[in-house]
């Protein structure tokens, strides 16, 4: 509830400023955060790139753990299958041991079938762990063409990490320091205006929200301004937007009265 309050009064407090307070405050809110848009810009792609880095590599290493988990699933096959022949081997001797004993032909050839049937068997496991082992030495291949593609990429994510982690040291106070300064700024803006600003920022190509009239035109798309909205704007008077692309617009002057916005 006390918190709730306190931020009431706080709103209250910025609504009170006057229109020239808040036009220099999101002046100079745009002036910092293009800064930090700057610096951001120097790491260029790097952070997309050590990103998808490591989803390739996360997905390599998925890869081969799974064809590892094949290959064991496999050479459990290719045992069951060995130990199936060595099974057969002995019903044979058994079968032909039974075969000297026998009373009648009938007893024989039954014997007979049987031997045959385990030869059958035995050429079937064979079979099967020829397929077996030629699966298991393609999934080898595999695995080790994976690994060597694993290994430049770690290599590759090794030195993306290191250029951009120099990149960030080189920067990291400065930024450190704006992102700062652009926290106090926003504390001073009232949050419908701070929330216009954030939109138009994250719809504008060039994170511009608040751009000055230059040459008689929008700073931001370069549209003529009529000269009556140019007096408007040097007024200070409200708050005025760009009617092309939907920037704040100010003048150059809203730069002197820096002061009273910090």
């Amino acid at each position: 509830m006390k918190r709730n309050t306190e931020e009431k009064e706080k709103t209250a407090e910025l609504q009170e400023l006057s229109i020239e307070d808040k036009l220099a405050a999101l002046y100079n809110l745009q002036l910092v955060d293009t800064k930090i848009d700057k610096i951001k810009t120097l790491r260029g792609e790097l952070p997309l790139e050590v990103q998808d880095l490591e989803d390739e590599i996360a997905g390599l290493e998925t890869r081969i753990h799974n064809f590892n988990n094949e290959i064991k699933a496999i050479e459990e096959n290719i045992a069951k299958k060995k130990n199936e022949i060595v099974h057969a081997e002995s019903l044979i001797r058994k079968y032909q041991e039974q075969q000297n004993n026998v009373r009648n032909n009938r007893e024989y050839d039954s014997l007979t079938k049987e031997i045959e049937f385990q030869k059958l068997e035995i050429e079937l496991c064979q079979k099967k762990i020829k397929e077996f082992t030629a699966q298991s030495a393609q999934k080898k291949e595999t695995i080790q063409e994976a690994q060597k593609v694993l290994n430049e990429r770690k290599e590759d994510l090794k030195n993306k990490r290191t250029e951009l982690d120099e990149i960030i040291s080189e920067t990291k106070k400065e930024e450190d320091q704006l992102v700062e300064k652009s926290r106090k700024l926003e504390a001073m803006i009232e949050p419908r205006l701070l929330t216009a600003y954030k939109r138009i920022r994250n719809n504008a190509r060039n994170g511009l929200a608040i751009v000055t009239v230059e040459r008689d035109a929008c700073g931001g798309c370069f549209n003529q301004i009529p000269p009556q909205r140019q007096l408007e704007i040097r007024l200070h008077k409200k708050i005025i937007v760009c009617e092309y692309c939907g920037r704040i617009l100010v003048d150059k002057d809203i730069s002197s009265v820096k002061s009273k916005s910090e």
